[in-house]
């Protein structure tokens, strides 16, 4: 008969075999879409255009692979758990989320369409702030009265 010991110690070991599985099996693509869906609920996305983001984002490597690798691998726990508190984890967690939703609102036609909540957003290229004319905010003259002008 096996001590209640010898029983936690097995119950520990089975978990923590469990979670490195999970963690090993992990998919970064797939946090970032886990990401997306819980930050951007009250949204309709464009299920081929958030993934094309994920992987966009996941070549790039913007965001820390193991941070996304443990979201996959504690999926169900991250999907039902509120970032209430204002502690050190929960404030790094809070910071990666909007990494990555930011980076997906301005890669997107969210901005662009006056950020409409009624419309799918499509996404249409990772934003680059080197690149030319990819602020969704700018205003160029002669277009919907923006620009030119003096004060």
């Amino acid at each position: 008969m096996p001590s209640r010991r010898q029983l936690i110690a097995g119950v520990l070991g089975s978990l923590a075999a469990a979670s490195g599985w999970r963690y090993w099996r992990s998919n970064e693509a797939e946090a970032i879409l886990l990401v997306l869906h819980k930050r951007l609920d009250y949204l309709r996305l464009d299920p081929a255009g958030t993934r094309a983001f994920a992987a966009d984002l996941v070549s790039r490597n913007l965001v820390s692979p193991k941070r996304l690798k443990l979201i996959g691998a504690f999926a169900p726990l991250y999907m039902r758990v509120g970032l209430n508190g204002h502690d050190a984890l929960q404030a790094t967690i809070r910071h990666g989320e909007e990494r990555v939703v930011s980076s997906f609102l301005l890669s997107s036609d969210f901005f662009v369409k006056g950020a409409d909540t009624t419309r799918t957003v499509r996404y249409l290229g990772l934003y680059d702030p080197l690149k030319a004319c990819s602020n969704p905010f700018a205003r160029f003259p002669g277009r919907d009265g923006g620009g030119g002008g003096g004060v």
